[in-house]
């Protein structure tokens, strides 16, 4: 039987991690590697929670992404980086209670995001990767079409 205390517990710790761990995503010091992998990560779950609701099968293609991504694996932020994915989900998720709190989330990724603009060599592969997760439930729908237009122009 599951003790709720234990998990609610659990979560808090698993929170609390994440939230450390994106305190170390925010620096404006980053490499170019980490801004990349940071405007990845964020484009991912922009594009996963497009539709307002996380389809299994986008979530799926997003980690596998991270896991096969040779900057993430290279600089072994794999584990990080898949962390941040998850956080920001949740972030997402949690702001689906008001369309206010939705527009803030979104309007502060896409900030972030916007971050490696100096590195034209990233928007086409992060085109790319966003396409395949909005692709991955079959369903290629205008708010997936929207958000795209969005983290580009962002990243552009």
């Amino acid at each position: 039987m599951l003790d709720f205390d234990q998990v609610k517990e659990k979560i808090s710790e698993l929170i609390s991690t994440a939230n450390r761990k994106l305190k170390q995503y925010m620096p404006e010091s980053f490499s170019k590697e980490k801004k990349f992998i940071n405007a990845l990560v964020g484009s991912l779950a922009l594009m996963t929670m497009a539709d307002k609701k996380a389809e299994t099968e986008e979530v799926v293609a997003s980690i596998d992404l991270i896991k096969e991504i040779d900057e993430i694996t290279e600089l072994e932020m794999t584990q990080d980086a898949l962390e941040l994915y998850e956080y920001h989900l949740e972030t997402f998720s949690n702001a689906l209670e008001s369309p206010t709190k939705w527009v803030m989330a979104e309007a502060k990724m896409l900030s972030e995001i916007g971050k490696i603009r100096a590195y034209p060599e990233y928007p086409p592969m992060i085109e790319v990767l966003i396409d395949h997760v909005a692709q991955s439930d079959g369903n290629w729908g205008k708010d997936e079409i929207e958000m795209k237009d969005r983290i580009m122009r962002a990243i552009r």
